[in-house]
């Protein structure tokens, strides 16, 4: 897909923005509908062909749970996590948005998926809590997510990680 969406971050006074950037015709369309709240560190995906964006951090530096669709041309709340998380990471499986690990106060070692409906279920645990990682689909059933940082300071070179782990989304294992 050419297409990519980049909805609200930092710096703050852009973290209400959405907009739709076609890569390959190098077009950009900004004139979509402002988020609703200042939000970065947020993850999403296109789940079942709505934009979907979940969790992160507002300006005050407060963590949500929630998560918001665009649908009608306007961005509206449809469902709350289990666990305020930002700086997680997502995928898409099986119709279904995983989240991954992220921070809330403290580094996380959780998961859950949200479905089209704003259903949410507990995933598997990770093998250790990490946030600010980066997570990708390999193939039809198994994902990779590599980096990331063990107790959310960003800054400490100590607390990064350097392991690498293969998910494989049918079994539920690392």
């Amino acid at each position: 897909a050419s297409k990519v969406m980049i909805a609200s971050g930092i710096p703050w006074n852009y973290a209400r923005k959405t907009e739709i950037v076609d890569v390959a015709k190098k077009l950009t369309c900004s004139d979509m509908a402002e988020f609703p709240v200042v939000l970065g560190g947020a993850v999403g995906a296109n789940l079942g062909g709505t934009p979907v964006l979940c969790g992160g951090r507002d300006s005050p530096g407060l963590y949500l749970e929630k998560c918001f669709r665009f649908k009608n041309s306007v961005w509206e709340e449809y469902a709350s996590m289990k666990e305020k998380r930002g700086y997680a990471t997502a995928v898409i499986h099986n119709d279904r948005l995983h989240v991954f690990g992220g921070y809330s106060g403290s580094t996380l070692q959780t998961s859950e998926t949200i479905n089209v409906d704003g259903e949410i279920s507990d995933g598997p645990d990770l093998p250790t809590a990490v946030s600010n990682h980066a997570m990708t689909k390999i193939n039809g059933t198994v994902s990779l997510l590599s980096g990331g940082t063990l107790d959310g300071d960003t800054y400490n070179p100590n607390t990064f990680s350097f392991k690498t782990w293969y998910y494989n989304h049918d079994t539920e294992a690392f």
